[in-house]
This record gives structure tokens, sequence and C-alpha cells, in this order.
């Protein structure tokens, strides 16, 4: 028969640290008293109240809000400059079925060179200039970034206007002293190399921009191989467009100095003495 309890006691739902390990006599377990009925209570220690050390310090609190925290991601006007610079260059030599092989022949190849102003139908110069034009936007990326980030796009576009305007009057005076010297033909060749070197130097750079802008802690790495690499480009291609001049028959030793010296030269010597003066 089932016994019958006159307690409602429910021995089961007291935690097992409260019973006694040792079972009485007749089978039954003694209900223990809870610890803290018995241990007297562990004292907490006052609270301790120390002198601040920026009080009456030369380092005072300058701010009591919370700082934000700084946005140190690209403006998205860079990723859409990039992007249409990107397609802006290979939708030029889509259109004029210019080869990336056919390309590095020419810089290298005077009869190649001719072949491809015939099969790409480059014959005049103002179907090249998007070229030099396509240059002066992708290095115009890095100078903005490091000398006139805080003018915004805005700063961009008027700075890629004034080096667009300053790289035609370049090509204008080469066309003037070319008809001065009675020497044009010298002088569009030599600006067909020109524009054939910048349509490289337009997509290597755009290429390096990638790294430049979205490569955590690299911007100053990358400024220094976009620089060394549009230095060396400019030497090959002012060599390479000296060889195209002197290979010409009547060309004249004084109009070669004068524009190697002025219109080639002397910009570079005064980037060279501003970025000195900086």
């Amino acid at each position: 028969m089932l016994e019958n309890h006159s307690d409602t006691i429910d021995y089961t739902a007291t935690p097992f640290w409260q019973w006694d390990s040792v079972p009485l006599s007749d089978g039954t377990v003694q209900l223990d008293v809870p610890y803290d009925s018995i241990f007297q209570p562990r004292e907490a220690m006052d609270t301790v109240f120390r002198k601040s050390l920026f009080q009456r310090h030369s380092l005072q609190v300058q701010h009591t809000d919370s700082l934000v925290r700084p946005d140190t991601a690209e403006p998205a006007w860079i990723f859409v400059t990039l992007i249409l610079l990107t397609a802006l260059i290979c939708l030029y030599g889509k259109l004029r079925k210019i080869r990336p092989l056919t390309l590095l022949k020419s810089l290298i190849n005077h009869r190649a060179m001719d072949r491809m102003v015939r099969d790409c139908n480059l014959n005049r110069s103002i179907i090249m200039l998007p070229m030099g034009l396509l240059l002066v936007a992708a290095v115009c990326m890095p100078i903005h970034r490091m000398a006139l980030q805080h003018t915004g796009v805005g700063g961009y576009l008027l700075l890629s206007l004034g080096v667009s305007l300053l790289y035609m009057l370049r090509n204008g005076i080469f066309r003037l002293l070319g008809n001065t010297f009675e020497n044009k033909h010298g002088v569009a060749l030599y600006m067909t190399n020109n524009y054939f070197y910048n349509l490289m130097e337009a997509t290597v750079t755009t290429i390096l921009l990638y790294p430049f802008f979205y490569l955590p802690g690299a911007q100053a790495t990358m400024l220094i191989v976009i620089g060394a690499f549009l230095a060396f480009a400019f030497v090959i291609r002012f060599v390479r467009g000296v060889k195209v001049f002197l290979t010409l028959k009547n060309s004249s030793c004084f109009y070669l100095f004068y524009y190697l010296c002025i219109v080639e030269i002397t910009p570079i010597l005064v980037v060279i003495k501003w970025f000195i003066a900086q």
C-alpha cells in the first residue's frame, strides 16, 4: 500500500547541496538548512575613491561629448570616375579597333606605327586627341588626391580641365613650330608617337589607380610606382620621338633643340621645381 504523508514539502525541488550527505537509520533523508542561515555573510569592501590624475593637469578634457568615428572610405565619385575612365579607354579602343599587341608594337617600330595609323584610320590629330585627354584624366586623380582632396569632385573637374587646356596648348605649339620651320610631316610623326604612348600610359595608370585608392596602407607605395612608371614612360617616349624625328630628311637641328628644350623639358623642370618648393 502507498504511504500517506501529511507534509507537502517537495524534497526533489531543493538543490542537492542543501541536503545532508548522510542518510538516517530509517532510510529517510533529513532536510538541511541553507548555508546563508548558518555562516556569517562575507562583508564586502567599501568603494575606494581615488583622486583623478587629470585634475589640475595640463592635459584637461576638451570634449565632453562622444567623438564621431572618422570615415576612411573613399568617396563614391572616385569609384564612378575610375569605372567611367576604364569604360572610355575600352570604348575608344573598340571604336578605333586598336589591339593591345598592335599598340605595343607601334611603340617600338616605325612601320608598325604607320600600319596602325592606316588600319585604325588615325590620320587626323583630332581623332587621336582623346588618347592624351584620357592620360590627363588618369594622372589628375592621384594629383588631386594628394594635393586637392578637400575640393572634392569639383576640384578634380577643374584640375582636369586646366591640364587638358595646357595639353592642347602644347600640341598647338608643336604645330606652330612645325609650320614655322616648314617641317609639318616631322611634327606630325612626333605627335603621333606621343599619342600612342599617351594611350599606353593612360591604360597602365588607370589599372594602377585601383590599388592606389582601394588597397589599405599602400597609397604612398602606389604613388611612387605611378610616378616611376610615368617618368620611365616619358624618357622612353622622348627618346623614341627624337629617333622618329631624326630619321626624316631635311630636319632642322635648331628646330629640334628649340622644341625639345622649351616644349618638352622646360615644363618638366617647372613641375620639379614646384615639387621641391612644396
